[in-house]
């Protein structure tokens, strides 16, 4: 039997509460959803909890979406990042992706199922990450494993051709 897999976490940063409101609703049956009213309350959010992905709306009073996410790139690497923007600036489309290494720039309004599709892309891309993270770890750990995995298998593969 297959174990379902537990629902990431995403934060979403907005700086209404009637969008914060809506974002839930549409995730929240595939996500944990935690919400904040700005880039500070999201932050202290992110420091006591276990966040996957990061949607943050770009124009919020105080510290914008992209200075946002460009913290938490800093302070916590593997979190997915993803602006929701009613504005197509370049300029805040170019910062996001070069300075905050945002995965995805969306523009408001957002359909539910397009936004869900896009979280649950993000939510795979994040596992992806910890998965390759993993594999890493383990080629550096144990070379020697590796190469008796390869032997093992040229054995089996040569019995199977018929090749001695």
């Amino acid at each position: 039997m297959i174990k379902p897999r537990a629902p990431l976490t995403v934060l979403v940063v907005d700086d209404e509460q009637r969008s914060l409101e809506t974002l839930r609703r549409t995730l929240e049956e595939d996500f944990t959803v935690l919400t904040a009213l700005s880039a500070e309350e999201g932050e202290a959010i992110m420091e006591r909890e276990f966040v996957h992905i990061v949607l943050s709306d770009q124009r919020m009073p105080g510290t914008q979406g992209v200075e946002f996410l460009r913290s938490v790139r800093a302070q916590w690497p593997d979190t997915v990042r993803l602006i929701l923007s009613g504005y197509t600036d370049a300029e805040d489309i170019i910062s996001g992706i070069n300075d905050a290494g945002i995965w995805q720039y969306l523009l408001k309004p957002w359909h539910p199922e397009q936004l869900l599709l896009t979280l649950k892309s993000a939510a795979e891309l994040w596992r992806l990450q910890q998965e390759n993270q993993r594999l890493s770890l383990e080629l550096r750990d144990s070379p020697e494993q590796l190469v008796r995995r390869v032997a093992s298998r040229r054995t089996k593969a040569r019995a199977r051709s018929g090749f001695e």
